[in-house]
């Protein structure tokens, strides 16, 4: 049997050949493969040549991580000049459009048409809906000559939704909202859909001077995360790569899911290997032997073999759980995975609560500074706890600062003159002095309390009490009463520290849905599959191993929570199919626990 010491020697081996291998070079990692160490250090090795390298990812998290590392090893500069640490967008912005942007208007890079608030009108023959650009899904074939929009079904606009469908209008909202993005787009607005189109039009138009740049500047380009990339960023990786560009591909083709975007495994995976020399890191410094077992039953049939436990957790016994319950006993689910964390030692701050939807997480654990609610008053309530909060991420902050900002003009002035501007823009149509502008939402954010995820009809009036006294220019009048603020009266709050069934609350682990904790790891994490129509497709496609595309993004978002955890991995099931996946998982030869959580009688259980 190979020893522990040999399984470490080859993992190792693995990495060194990804940090030492000449681009280009598509290099597969598992979960806890220690790619990012890969990626640094194969930027550290280089370093010190008259060109720099890029290193490029899909969220600030992993390259404020770059950064870090750089700074940890006492090399800062690497992440400056000649050198490029950034996002994705911010690269394509940079490199690939703004130089050869005409100058003939003012251009706004947003991240989402929610940053300014962008809407579109749909007549149905009564009545007018107004819908959120940001509520429709946008795809652009590469080489297509227009997008196509798709309205998404959302709690938010699911009255306006079902009215359209039964018209049979949709199609004709989601024209009208492509003729909205093209006329926003033409005023120079733009989101990271419209950069990679300008992108792809210019490297066509420019092949020869974006080149040069790139050529004059990096001696490689590094994409991490590339498993979310587009069929858009994808052609602009092939443009760049038939250019000669030196690419390093660095993903993990079955934590894609991001399929609205057009993230497909399939398409990762063909790209990959048009770069040749291949590198696959197999061995895991994260996670148990059960958990890394598990977690190979979340892939297709046929596939990679399970990961091989290398790291700290390389003997840890059992640690997979299955709890048979609906969310609905979310209290109840949250006392077993307490004790089952506290019984192994783990800490209250490593501990994770994980649902694909933020509907699905229990009561009480919701992560208020992940993504902010999309009614206006809940908005103004997120960011008012965000901005008192000294746990949140500076763009956390910025975004609820930018809120705020919206609220009060919104308040103050009419909806056409604030709605589909930046805030900075509106600034400036309006008179209103920014910095001004931005001392007020802070002082607002102080002055208010929050009560919660749901903003009570007394946090609304003392909101809108409080937005009376501060107007944005020093004695102006109000100019339309559409901007207050109002509670939401569709939720039922039950008592502070109670479930809905009485008993006592459990302490509160941190919270998320999937997608915003990617790269993150926990020594104990709970994951939710909810009782919904889902879950029949969800199980069948997990017992069986063959993923149809209706359910294969879904059990991407599974695996990706699954292999957050070290340690203890629980997860809770609908009853229906508990038992079968326990089958399934004795099948493969992974050890695991189950508890009814209707018959569980658990411990008390406080902080540790």
């Amino acid at each position: 049997m190979t020893s522990l010491e040999q399984r470490r020697a080859a993992a190792q081996e693995q990495q060194r050949r990804a940090t030492t291998l000449p681009a280009p070079l598509f290099v597969q990692a598992c979960p806890g493969a220690g790619k990012t160490r890969v990626i640094v250090d194969r930027h550290l090795a280089a370093a010190g040549g008259r060109r720099g390298r890029a290193v490029v990812s899909f969220t600030n998290v992993a390259c404020d991580e770059v950064t870090r590392r750089c700074r940890d090893a006492g090399r800062p500069h690497l992440a400056d000049f000649p050198n490029f640490v950034g996002t994705i967008d911010s690269f394509l912005w940079r490199y690939l459009v703004r130089p050869f942007l005409s100058s003939d208007r003012t251009w706004n890079r947003i991240d989402s048409w929610e940053r300014i608030g962008a809407t579109v009108d749909v007549w149905d023959g009564r009545r007018k809906h107004i819908l959120r650009l940001s509520d429709f899904q946008w795809t652009r074939d590469p080489g297509a000559e227009h997008c196509r929009a798709q309205l998404q079904f959302r709690t938010k606009n699911a009255a306006a939704y079902k009215i359209l469908e039964s018209l049979r209008m949709l199609d004709a909202a989601a024209e009208r909202a492509v003729r909205r993005r093209n006329a926003l787009a033409k005023q120079g607005h733009i989101t990271g859909h419209e950069a990679r189109i300008l992108a792809l039009r210019g490297l066509s138009q420019h092949r020869r001077d974006v080149t040069s740049i790139l050529t004059g500047r990096f001696a490689e380009v590094v994409i991490d995360e590339a498993q979310d990339c587009s069929a858009l960023d994808l052609a602009i990786l092939a443009e760049l790569r038939d250019a000669g560009i030196p690419l390093v591909f660095v993903c993990d083709p079955d934590q894609a899911i991001y399929e609205f975007r057009g993230a497909l495994p399939d398409r990762v995976r063909s790209f990959g290997l048009t770069l040749g020399v291949r590198v696959d890191l197999v061995g895991n410094w994260r996670s148990s032997p059960a958990i890394c077992a598990l977690a190979a039953t979340l892939r297709p049939t046929p596939s990679r073999t399970a990961d091989d436990p290398v790291g700290p957790s390389h003997d840890e016994r059992g640690g997979v759980v299955l709890i048979r319950g609906s969310e609905a006993l979310g209290e109840e689910i949250l006392n077993v995975f307490n004790e089952y964390a506290q019984a192994r030692g783990i800490a209250l701050e490593q501990r994770l609560v994980l649902a694909h939807a933020a509907a699905k997480l229990p009561g009480g654990v919701r992560n208020t500074a992940v993504m902010p609610p999309d009614n206006h008053s809940a908005r103004a309530e997120w960011a008012a706890r965000v901005l008192v909060s000294d746990t949140v991420t500076p763009a956390q902050r910025e975004t609820a600062c930018e809120i705020l900002e919206r609220t009060i003009l919104r308040y103050w002035f009419t909806d056409a003159e604030v709605e589909n501007r930046t805030v900075t823009t509106a600034c400036e149509q309006l008179g209103v002095d920014r910095s001004r502008l931005r001392r007020q939402a802070g002082r607002m954010a102080d002055a208010l309390s929050t009560p919660g995820e749901t903003p009570s009809a007394d946090w609304c009036k003392a909101a809108n009490t409080y937005l009376k006294t501060t107007p944005p220019i020093p004695g102006m009048s109000r100019r339309s009463h559409t901007g207050s603020l109002q509670a939401r009266t569709s939720t039922t709050r039950t008592a502070k520290g109670t479930s809905s069934a009485g008993s006592p609350a459990s302490p509160r682990p941190r919270a998320s849905v999937v997608h915003q904790v990617k790269g993150e790891e926990a020594d104990a994490v709970l994951v939710i599959v909810p009782s919904d129509n889902r879950a029949d497709d969800l199980i069948r496609a997990w017992q069986s191993g063959v993923h149809p595309a209706v359910t294969a993004e879904s059990l991407r978002v599974l695996y990706v929570a699954a292999t957050r955890a070290r340690r203890l991995l629980a997860i809770a099931l609908p009853n229906a199919h508990c038992d079968d996946i326990a089958a399934h998982l004795e099948a493969a030869n992974v050890s695991c626990e189950i508890i009814n959580v209707e018959t569980y009688v658990p411990v008390t259980v406080g902080n540790p």
